[in-house]
């Protein structure tokens, strides 16, 4: 296709991310990745001709930066989404929530009572506590700059036996930046409409011919578009010292901080008028309403320090150990805004008061953990096995202090004043200590069947040992102690060079303390159940560009619902299933043309239940999502790209409100658009522009609240490297 076509389509195609690493690659990216895919020559400093990235060669898709996926991500079977540090710097990608939104499998979920941070679920399954970073967990609950991150990875499919409890729907793991033993030095600068100012640097500096010292620091400030109250500050610094690189044993010992603070949103309330079973909407308010309080705020530190031991035994066999100690502390009073009676047909909308439920708590939270494994391949009986044999042991707390709010005046629904500072009585209603052991082991062994066929076989064994004590307003101590296996099993079929089909059954488990909390209507419950069937194909093109297809059915068993004798309470007597389908394309069309685009098809409810909700949509379950990504060199200098995302309507919950309605948001379709510059060999200006039409839709869901989109934004960036 000439290049004069692509403009309008890639306009239209794009999504705020991604880049070519070939002509007009920004200088500030190290020319490394391209959606997944490895760059030959990942470790040399580039060769620079009038800003075309010169001698930069587009290989196989690479391998997950976890120890047990032994093949690589076109072997691999399960889907995998690989969002690489150049997507996200082309796209203008500040945040994880915003990285995340290119994945099909994952819709937002709002902040809700105590609970703040990166919140999403896949595949109809929450994954609020399967965030790790460098395949170790990363319970913070804060919002994730990705200014060190390397790559995110988004595992779908049950990943028990990679990272223990959770990871029902899938998993992200957060992969950072390592040292390279080249010399280099970049950095952005970014300032948009919405007051963003935001300033990262990259730099790495070899330290002898086998250790190097990189460091990346970040400073961000922005408002929310079309939410004038709202605004975030963050700011972080990532040093990462390696030792003995490229030698037989190779250390890495790195530090991450990250402060941030704000004032955080709860969006909007709901409404309920008409009668008891229809649907409930978000109210139909002034977009940029805002319910909270001027001084509401939000302070969160996250510190987490890593060491990193990676030994060749020999030319087939290593051994990894990684050790990590991570400290999270963090304060906040927020504003929920509710309306609870229902509203009788053509009520006036300013004659509604709305009710301010202000959460708030101050908790500190730590992470301790070893995780070591040998893995290697060796023949036996005429066949080859890749095993991996491994294990982990550690401990979390968890300590929160939260308060109970009193005498908080309301606001009016259509003019709240939004420069009102806070009144009430503030006393307190919790006082936690809660701390888990956790220990795990595995082993895996994928087998090779000639040139033809591989058989994959993983299990692993974890216990999880939870206490719980509050001593406010009185003594209540809790137990948890679960021991729970997790299988995998896979057969892969190799058609072609090129292709691979998979067939894929998993499970996966999550007990009731999981988010490191307890309470008397869960903790005598066992851990609900999951097993999952896969089966799909994967196929490369031109060792460039990936596609793949599947589909998928889990079901949860021991599903977590109110019990209908006692709504305060927990049962476990329900039955929920996903089951769909998804395709996804990730790589280059053509040396010029990146790509990352899918679509989902999900079918997400509850099969069996005590309660009248049989047949209702999962939580944040949209049945259709589509994200399309895509970035064209028009020119050596000149990059032009842009983004669609479509969600369908979501629901909260699957069960009706306090007042009998059944909550709903409607669905949703944003455009991003972007266009890069190469002023010289060194230098490049990036425009982007998010959420290009304004379009007011509805983010992060809560069933006591929603979230409201954020409106168009206009970014510009200076990027530097040499």
């Amino acid at each position: 296709m000439p290049a004069a076509a692509f403009p309008a389509v890639v306009l239209l195609i794009a999504a705020s991310n991604g880049g070519p690493a070939r002509a007009g690659a920004p200088p500030s990216a190290a020319p490394t990745q391209v959606s997944g895919v490895d760059v030959e020559g990942a470790d040399e400093a580039p060769r620079q001709k009038g800003g075309v990235v010169a001698g930069v060669v587009v290989t196989a898709p690479r391998k997950v930066a976890l120890p047990l996926l032994t093949e690589p991500v076109m072997e691999t079977p399960q889907t995998i989404t690989l969002i690489t540090e150049q997507v996200m710097q082309l796209g203008g990608r500040n945040d994880l929530r915003d990285v995340l939104r290119l994945d099909p499998n994952i819709s937002q979920h709002a902040d809700e009572d105590s609970g703040q941070g990166d919140n999403v679920q896949i595949r109809g399954f929450s994954a609020r506590f399967d965030l790790y970073r460098d395949g170790q967990l990363d319970l913070g609950q804060y919002y994730r700059d990705p200014f060190d991150l390397e790559t995110v990875e988004v595992l779908t499919g049950p990943s028990s036996v990679l990272f223990g409890r959770g990871s029902t729907g899938g998993a992200i793991n957060d992969v950072s930046k390592r040292p390279l033993l080249n010399a280099f030095a970049a950095g952005t600068l970014s300032v948009g409409d919405d007051d963003l100012a935001r300033l990262t640097a990259d730099v790495d500096a070899p330290l002898s011919p086998t250790s190097a010292l990189r460091i990346d620091g970040m400073a961000h400030y922005s408002r929310t578009a079309g939410r004038d109250q709202v605004y975030t500050g963050r700011a972080g610094l990532s040093p990462v010292v390696g030792f003995g690189l490229g030698t037989p044993t190779e250390i890495t010992v790195g530090l991450m901080h990250q402060s941030q603070w704000g004032r955080p949103d709860y969006g909007v309330p709901w409404i309920d008028i008409g009668q008891p079973g229809g649907v409930s909407h978000p109210a139909a308010v002034p977009w940029g309403a805002y319910y909270g309080f001027r001084d509401d705020f939000s302070r969160v530190t996250a510190d987490i320090a890593t060491v990193a031991v990676k030994h060749q035994l020999n030319a087939d066999w290593t051994f990894n150990d990684q050790a990590r100690y991570a400290a999270y502390a963090r304060s906040f009073r927020a504003t929920e805004p509710g309306v609870g009676p229902v509203i009788a047909p053509g009520t006036p909308l300013d004659s509604v008061t709305v009710t301010r439920t202000v959460r708030g708590l101050s908790s500190t939270e730590s992470f301790l953990e070893d995780q070591a494994d040998l893995s290697g391949k060796f023949r036996l009986w005429g066949l080859t096995h890749k095993l991996v044999i491994g294990g982990e042991v550690g401990r979390q707390t968890s300590d929160p202090t939260t308060h109970s709010y009193s005498g908080v005046p309301g606001a009016n629904l259509i003019d709240p004043d939004e420069t009102t500072l806070f009144s009430g009585t503030v006393a307190t209603k919790s006082r936690v200590n809660f701390t888990a052991d956790s220990a795990g082991a595995y082993i895996g062994d994928t087998v090779e069947y000639g040139r033809l066929f591989e058989v994959e076989g993983v299990a692993r064994i974890d216990r999880f040992d939870a206490s719980y004590h509050n001593t406010v307003p009185a003594p209540v101590t809790l137990q948890e102690n679960d021991v729970e296996p997790s299988f995998r099993a896979a057969f892969v079929f190799k058609p072609a060079p090129a292709g691979r089909i998979y067939l894929m059954w998993g499970t996966s488990f999550d007990p009731s303390a999981e988010g490191l909390s307890l309470s008397a209507s869960t903790a005598d419950l066992a851990p609900e159940r999951e097993h999952t069937v896969e089966a799909g194909i994967k196929w490369e093109f031109n060792r460039a560009l990936l596609l793949s297809g599947a589909v998928f059915s889990t079901v949860q068993d021991n599903y977590r619902e109110p019990s209908p004798l006692d709504p305060s309470l927990e049962t476990i007597a329900g039955t929920a299933r996903s089951q769909g389908v998804e395709v996804l394309a990730q790589g280059r069309i053509t040396p010029r043309w990146l790509v990352l685009a899918g679509y989902t098809y999900l079918d997400a409810k509850i099969i069996a239940s005590p309660n009248d909700d049989v047949g209702r949509p999962l939580q944040d379950a949209p049945r259709n999502s589509i994200k399309l990504f895509s970035a064209y060199d028009v020119t050596s200098r000149l990059t032009l790209g842009g983004a669609l995302n479509y969600l369908s309507s979501r629901v909260p919950s699957s069960t009706p409100d306090s007042n009998g309605f059944w909550q709903q948001v409607p669905a949703y379709t944003t455009l991003s658009a972007l266009a890069r510059y190469q002023l010289g060999s060194n230098v490049s200006v990036q425009l982007n522009v998010d959420n290009l039409l304004d379009a007011h839709y509805y983010d992060g869901v809560d069933d006591n609240h929603v979230n409201v989109g954020a409106g168009r934004s206009v970014h510009v960036m200076l990027a530097f490297r040499r």
